[in-house]
């Protein structure tokens, strides 16, 4: 089962970018597409860090966020690509239940939306702050499948959010290098957020979890 392998010394969002870039090759390429959850696995855990960097307020998103990870790295163990992991539960009737990866699958798509989302509304921002960009993210993705008490916490955690370029110190990027990297992942995300929205629509019976929570 591919890992991330984590090397000394080495800043978050160039790997990001080059993972992300990867899948989206695949996805480009001539060669039926299919998606190894290894891969697609391995990409996405590079993003904990990332929520990590926000601050301590949002510890709670990270651990939703590796936890459907997990569960959908923990299908992988049954069958090796997400075509075979949504058409099992279909086929189990497994994929409507709160534990299913099908459904976790549903929410790791939403939190790389909110990245893609967040990533471009800084880029478009000439300003230090990154709460416009993440408030404007959450509404576009999230704000809708949340009751109020989680819609209030998200909204105390966008108070302690680090200022842009406290951010990207964190980071250990300057502004120009973290934007163009920026701009690759928003790129490189774009075609992969398709595909998994195609999983589900090109699935009468999966297409209803991408209106549940």
């Amino acid at each position: 089962m591919a890992r991330v392998v984590k090397r000394k010394d080495e800043r978050i969002l160039p790997r990001l970018a080059d993972e992300f870039e990867q899948l989206a090759a695949q996805l480009n390429s001539r060669s039926p597409i299919t998606m190894e959850i290894g891969k697609f696995t391995q990409a996405c855990r590079l993003v904990s860090p990332l929520i990590r960097h926000l601050g301590v307020a949002m510890k709670f998103a990270d651990i939703e966020y590796s936890a459907k990870v997990n569960g959908i790295e923990k299908a992988g163990k049954l069958v090796n690509t997400l075509e075979d992991l949504l058409d099992r539960e279909i086929q189990q009737n497994t994929m409507k239940d709160q534990s299913s990866a099908s459904r976790s699958l549903v929410r790791v798509k939403r939190s790389l939306e909110m990245l893609k989302i967040i990533f471009e509304q800084t880029l478009a921002s000439s300003g230090n702050s990154i709460m416009d960009a993440v408030n404007t993210a959450y509404k576009q993705v999230f704000y809708a499948y949340h009751g109020w008490a989680m819609r209030k916490a998200v909204a105390g955690a966008l108070y302690t959010l680090p200022t842009k370029s406290l951010f990207l110190k964190r980071l250990k990027l300057d502004e120009a290098s973290a934007f163009v990297l920026m701009q690759r992942t928003v790129t490189a995300l774009a075609p992969l957020i398709r595909y998994i929205d195609n999983l589900f629509h090109s699935r009468e019976s999966a297409q209803e979890l991408l209106r549940l929570i």
